[in-house]
């Protein structure tokens, strides 16, 4: 994995962000942004959403959006409106520019390939992608296990960490496993059978590392932002 892929992580997720910005005061934009999100929301969150963006109250919308959601978001919005990606904010600009001089590293089914994680029952695969589909609800057995293949967001979340933080990607392999450890603590802490409780503990978690409040995640193991 390349600096340049991990940056184009962050990119996506600030991208799909300054989507709900510009949303938020374009009736246009905000039909295009939420018949994307329709795709992978449910009906009653994508209401409260829409509602929230008609309002103006951008910052209410975080808290029921994934990272996956807004690097699906960008990612399609690019896709389907691609003559409008430049016009909506300094990251998607930035991904604009980054994207064409590294096509193939940073097309979506690369990053899906690193970033995403194996769907054994839900494709029957093992091979790992971004897999775009509504949440399951978490139910003791099968319905858990659907669950927990279709929570995409923590390695992208991750990733937007090491990249704001200036980690190198091969320090991924020690930062996904304690920021997961630390999540599901929090997890444990909150309500299991709430699938946001995951969301809350994950965001949770990167504050505390943002802060520098988790010891055996030294600052002195960063290198250089790129």
């Amino acid at each position: 994995m390349s600096p340049s892929e991990l940056h184009a992580v962050t990119l996506y997720q600030r991208s799909g962000e300054e989507l709900f910005t510009a949303s938020a005061g374009d009736e246009q934009l905000r039909s295009k942004v939420t018949r994307i999100l329709s795709d992978r929301m449910d009906p009653a969150v994508l209401e409260r959403v829409d509602q929230a963006l008609r309002a103006g109250r951008v910052a209410d919308i975080y808290p029921r959006t994934t990272p996956a959601d807004t690097f699906y978001l960008a990612a399609e919005f690019r896709r389907r409106f691609s003559a409008e990606t430049n016009t909506l904010g300094p990251a998607s600009q930035e991904l604009e520019g980054l994207s064409r001089k590294y096509p193939a590293e940073l097309s979506v089914e690369r990053l899906s390939r690193d970033f995403g994680v194996p769907h054994p029952i839900l494709t029957q695969s093992y091979s790992r992608e971004l897999l775009n589909t509504k949440p399951f609800p978490a139910f003791e057995g099968y319905s858990s296990r659907l669950l927990a293949e279709t929570w995409d967001s923590s390695n992208l979340y991750w990733a937007r960490l090491a990249d704001e933080k200036g980690y190198s990607p091969v320090m991924l392999n020690r930062l996904v496993p304690e920021l997961t450890h630390r999540m599901v603590e929090k997890i444990f802490a909150s309500d299991f059978e709430d699938w946001p409780a995951m969301l809350r503990a994950m965001r949770e978690t990167g504050e505390e590392f943002r802060e520098g409040k988790i010891a055996s995640l030294s600052p002195n193991d960063a290198v250089t932002p790129h």
